[in-house]
């Protein structure tokens, strides 16, 4: 119940601070005790309101009070016992009139404790605060401690906060009697109390706060209370340029963020004078919404973005990538508790804490504040279906894996004003229905509209309890195949032929590994490299069937193919495995893609006990298996799934906030929130125990290696590691979560500089297994292939063209050979090659007239002999975006030609494509 009262009371005014205090630290720059002013100004603007409206109850009770005194008088003096209780009753119904309204006299005081046990439990975790020195404060996540006295040290602080907190109690009751101000002064000193021994910082904070108050007991006038608003603010604005003045070598910033400053000065200006004018549009529209309607359309309203930002957005994100967030999670019961607290904490926002405004709102002005409302949810809705999705690929910590992300989730400067126009046609529209008395219209609308979202919900809802049964399944399988102790069986005296896939992994780095790590080319003796290699596709799900399956599998020709695609992507993972079976090779397949991979969890039958192992197959389940080995303790951090946690609540915003906003919701991937260790050394663009999976099967590979078997052997072993961008400890790339030195950044772009990091890991990782196969004396008798899929759409080198760091660098996979009975120096070879030319290489020597078994056509490498087509599409990366059977679903796909050198733009071709079947 405790937890269930936070996340709806407590959380989205937290939430609210710390979006503040991230404004006025990250974005405005200021220092951080003076931070702490400028939050305080801001939640006391917010809570002005709520004063104010409770200081008008206040004053109608004291006044009702005052007119039935008389009278209550005078009955007590003249009845007693029943007659008394009887006639008190009479009087108080005769005036409207009830006993216990005497609370909301306390409603102003009430309404700081959610406030301040908000502000507390901020500041009590902000570690920013930690060590950090402000004027005579030493440490503001310590007691103050200012005054020393034979050695006692006294809390000053706290001291000042109570002065202030009981002037403003003076002044507030100024004309009342000392019984009156009983409670007050009883809550100043149960502050002084509770806070005595505070960080510092939150007794600033909340000195600052009664500071504020005791300026709008002061001075707010009760005609005019926007006239205080005003004024306080341009003290506040002058504060600011005060604190900005020693940065004057940055005026530019300055004078942006003063403009940013200026438009709420501009919002207050129309308010006022849009109050001084006469509104008959809004007195009409207040005299149709009679009967409870402004609450009835409220509630509608409310409940509707309570199912969009509550269920449909997040259940929307972690359905789609399940796995991984259980991963990064630790169970699906994390999970489920992670979408309950959300939804806690929007019905808090817009049920709990909306009805409260509603109910300090004046009558007047409620009418207005229901009909913005409402139009900011239709335009919520417009903003998701529209704006809010497909916005490109986010890993768990839900970052966009996109370094220009902020231009591609905004959209330009012509569509953001668009997008306003459409938020002022639908307030228009809404003024107009309602001015128009078509109030039951409206009412039917909104409930079509809830309705929907209910039937949305539902499905939704069903989709995720299913996956969530799914990896309960799945991670309950796994727990058996790691019992079970399967091993890679290669052998000292028969053939062996390795294919390791690294998921992402860019050609175009391993040169610059080479460079860095010269002793890497040792390990990988022997070896061919080919860089001048063309994937068909920039994504897994149509790049991997053609270098696992061959040219059958390219994109084009699985699109002339009628089948189902799940039919045909499978059949391309199992060709090879299937091939070397036939021909009485030992097959065995690691972590197959789909097995890890959840965005190509797409199959009929996901039980890959049944694909693979039912099939004659040895499948080996590896990822994971070594997580709790590798790290174990480091695994268990709380503060990483809390970060998710918010996140997942200020990413429902980013789905249906104007374009204009969602850039500054973005935040860099931070999310207008504190923790930002990760901003530096730590920085990670996915999820980390999927990164330290990935990791740790590369390497303890050798621990499930043997060298025993009797017959030749094929092994096909995936991993994603190269996928998982990350810094590692530089020198040695080996992960650590207290990284002290990342090196040097040879790059124009940090994520270029990520993935070279986790291309690096993976080399390293992979040179270490290849050096265990030495020791093991089966390398010379073993074919290696290492490839990847395609290549990195968001990787820039500062030496390249742009046409090849805008293409090129999309379609260039890794491509190395180590032949049997090989162990030269690497090569390199500058021959034009495919990924789809893997499975020839695999079999080339070794089977005799190798056929595709499924197809019966012959494997070979001349189809890429007069050039390739190479699908250009980004979009469509996720397997459950293949629901037809066709692959390429764009009517005007965009396709382009290439042959011989892919460096060279000359080389590459754009065609029309002929989509008639």
């Amino acid at each position: 119940m405790p937890l269930i009262f936070y996340r709806l009371i407590i959380s989205p005014l937290e939430f609210f601070i710390e979006n503040i205090f991230a404004f006025f630290y990250y974005f405005l720059q200021l220092e951080l005790g003076s931070s702490l002013f400028f939050i305080s100004f801001a939640v006391t603007l917010m809570c002005l309101p709520f004063y104010y409206r409770a200081d008008k109850i206040r004053k109608e009770e004291e006044k009702k009070i005052s007119e039935i005194k008389p009278y209550v008088d005078k009955i007590k003096k003249n009845f007693k016992g029943d007659e008394l209780f009887f006639m008190l009753q009479t009087l108080y119904r005769q005036h409207n009139y009830n006993p216990i309204m005497a609370l909301r006299n306390s409603f102003s005081l009430l309404l700081q404790i959610p406030f301040f046990i908000a502000a507390y439990h901020f500041f009590s975790n902000l570690e920013l605060l930690n060590g950090y020195s402000w004027g005579p404060i030493q440490d503001f996540s310590k007691p103050d401690m200012l005054i020393n006295f034979n050695g006692l040290s006294i809390n000053l602080l706290p001291i000042i906060m109570t002065v202030v907190n009981i002037i403003s109690c003076e002044v507030y009751l100024k004309t009342k009697t000392l019984r009156a101000r009983i409670q007050p002064y009883s809550f100043a000193l149960l502050f002084l109390v509770l806070l005595y021994n505070s960080p510092s910082a939150l007794v600033l904070y909340w000195t600052s706060n009664n500071f504020f108050y005791l300026l709008k007991n002061k001075y707010m006038d009760d005609d005019n209370p926007l006239k205080f608003v005003y004024g306080l603010s341009a003290f506040m604005t002058v504060a600011f340029i005060f604190c900005k003045l020693c940065d004057l070598e940055n005026l530019e910033l300055i004078a942006l963020q003063l403009f940013y400053l200026l438009i709420p000065y501009v919002i207050i200006y129309l308010i006022l004078k849009y109050r001084d004018e006469n509104h008959d549009d809004f007195k009409s529209i207040t005299n149709n919404l009679i009967g409870g309607y402004v609450t009835k359309i409220f509630v509608l309203c409310s409940f509707g973005l309570i199912l969009l930002q509550g269920v449909i957005i997040p259940l929307g994100l972690l359905t789609s990538d399940i796995s991984m967030f259980a991963v990064e999670l630790g169970n699906t019961g994390n999970i489920i508790k992670f979408v309950l607290e959300n939804a806690l904490c929007v019905v808090g926002l817009y049920l709990i804490w909306g009805s409260i405004i509603l109910y300090f709102t004046k009558k007047e002005f409620r009418t207005k504040l229901v009909v913005v409302f409402m139009s900011l949810y239709v335009f919520s809705l417009f903003n998701y279906l529209n704006f809010g999705k497909n916005l490109g690929t986010l890993d768990t910590s839900l970052r966009f894996e996109s370094e220009n992300v902020e231009e591609i989730i905004s959209g330009d400067l012509g569509l953001q004003c668009f997008n306003i126009f459409i938020f002022a046609s639908i307030l228009a529209f809404t003024i107009w229905m309602l001015k128009k008395s078509y109030i039951r219209q409206t009412r039917y609308i909104l409930f079509a509209i809830l309705l929907t979202e209910i039937i949305v919900s539902v499905v939704y809802s069903s989709n995720f309890v299913n996956n969530i049964n799914y990896i309960d399944n799945l991670t309950k399988k796994n727990k058996e195949l790691w019992a079970q102790n399967k091993y890679i069986e290669l052998s000292k005296t028969n053939k062996n032929v390795i294919v390791i896939f690294l998921d992402r992994f860019l050609g175009a780095f391993l040169p610059k590994i080479l460079e860095e790590k010269p002793e890497l080319k040792k390990a990988y003796s022997g070896f061919v490299f080919y860089p001048n290699t063309v994937s068909y596709a920039v994504n897994t799900v149509l790049g991997y069937p053609a270098c696992i399956g061959g040219y059958e599998y390219a994109p084009i020709p699985m699109d002339k193919d009628k089948r189902g695609f799940s039919e045909k992507w499978l059949e391309s993972s199992l060709m090879l495995l299937t091939l070397f079976k036939k021909n009485d090779y030992l097959a065995t397949v690691v972590d197959p893609i789909g097995d890890y991979d959840p965005f190509m969890r797409f199959y009929k039958d996901d039980n890959f006990d049944n694909i693979y192992s039912a099939k004659g197959f040895n499948y080996i389940k590896m990822a994971g298996k070594y997580v709790s080995k590798f790290q174990n303790d480091e695994l268990k951090d709380f503060k990483i799934q809390e970060q998710i946690k918010k996140r997942l609540y200020l990413y429902s915003f980013l789905n249906i906030v104007p374009l204009s906003f969602k850039s500054y919701i973005y935040d860099n991937g931070f999310y207008l929130l504190t923790r930002r260790s990760d901003e530096t050394d730590n920085h990670i663009y996915y999820s980390q125990k999927a990164l330290i999976s990935a990791y740790s099967s590369l390497l303890y590979l050798k621990n499930i290696t043997k060298s025993e078997s009797n017959k030749n052997t094929f092994t096909l072993i995936h991993n994603d590691l190269s996928h998982c961008l990350n810094f590692f400890h530089y020198p040695s790339y080996e992960y650590s979560k207290d990284k002290t030195n990342i090196g040097v950044n040879k790059f124009n772009n940090n994520f270029t500089f990520m993935a070279y990091h986790s291309a690096m890991a993976s080399a390293i990782l992979v040179g270490q297994y290849l050096d265990y196969l030495k020791h093991s004396e089966v390398y010379n008798n073993s074919r290696i292939i290492i490839m990847s899929d395609h290549g990195n759409k968001y990787v820039r080198f500062p030496e390249y063209s742009d046409f090849n760091n805008e293409i090129v660098v999309n379609f260039n996979p890794l491509l190395m050979v180590k032949d049997f009975n090989q162990n030269s120096d690497l090569k390199i070879d500058n021959t034009f090659m495919t990924n789809a030319d893997v499975p020839y290489i695999a079999t080339k020597d070794i089977i005799s007239n190798p056929q595709n078994p499924f197809t019966g056509k012959i494997l070979s490498s001349n189809s890429k002999l007069n050039g390739v087509y190479v699908y250009m599409d980004h979009k469509n990366w996720n397997a459950y975006q293949f629901t037809s059977n066709r692959v390429i679903l764009d009517s005007l796909p965009k396709i382009m030609h290439v042959k011989d050198n892919i460096f060279n733009e000359a080389n590459w071709k754009d065609i029309e494509y002929n989509y008639a079947k």
